[in-house]
């Protein structure tokens, strides 16, 4: 699940296509002196206001935004500490929040705009099917994807200096990483995950960036 907190005193433009997203849960707050939201997306979020929350606030104070995000964002990670977490903003001030939290092991990044999350809409955020494998027997059982995701992270954080730079490198040391019998499938779809959850991007030309 991917829960998408936004700035909306900060961003205002909101990339419409995550609206109604089945793994996405989207929270807008809008402070008091902002008094008008563009009809289109007034009209998805009625018609996704199971998935949508609008948050008006009533105080103009400083930061009340800030403040008012921070608690919800709490909120969620407490009633779904799994899951991903996205603050949509250009504030820097959330980041100390941020790398509290991710001390925690909470997963949660900042997003300067919609551009830079790493999902655009419901197919990109939907489970990807995998290609159908044999049924699992104790010969290879070992292939269980359960929680790899941590062990990745955790031993690429320790090796800042010589993190694979492509990816097809990066694949080879998920791969290697994973347990006895687990497939290139496997790999793959985990990076598609990591990916997903904003740990890294890549680009058209195979280059992995970090954001560990």
């Amino acid at each position: 699940m991917n829960h998408v907190l936004v700035d909306f005193e900060n961003v205002h433009h909101i990339d419409l296509a995550i609206i109604g997203a089945k793994a996405v849960s989207l929270v807008i707050l809008v402070g008091a002196k902002q008094k008008h939201l563009d009809a289109e997306m007034v009209v998805k979020l009625f018609e996704h206001a199971a998935s949508v929350q609008l948050i008006r606030l009533t105080g103009s104070d400083r930061n009340a935004v800030d403040f008012a995000l921070a608690s919800y964002l709490g909120r969620a990670v407490l009633a779904d500490p799994g899951a991903y977490f996205h603050i949509v903003s250009k504030d820097s001030g959330y980041d100390p929040l941020i790398a509290h939290l991710q001390s925690r092991h909470v997963r949660v990044r900042r997003h300067q705009d919609f551009s830079t999350l790493t999902f655009t809409g419901p197919a990109k955020v939907e489970p990807t099917a995998k290609p159908k494998t044999p049924a699992a027997s104790p010969a290879n059982s070992a292939t269980d994807m359960t929680e790899p995701m941590n062990a990745v992270l955790e031993r690429l954080r320790k090796s800042a200096n010589n993190r694979p730079k492509k990816k097809k490198t990066l694949l080879s040391h998920i791969r290697n990483g994973l347990a006895v019998g687990a497939s290139d499938a496997d790999a793959a779809g985990l990076l598609e995950d990591i990916v997903r959850a904003g740990y890294a991007s890549i680009d058209d030309k195979a280059n992995v960036t970090y954001r560990l």
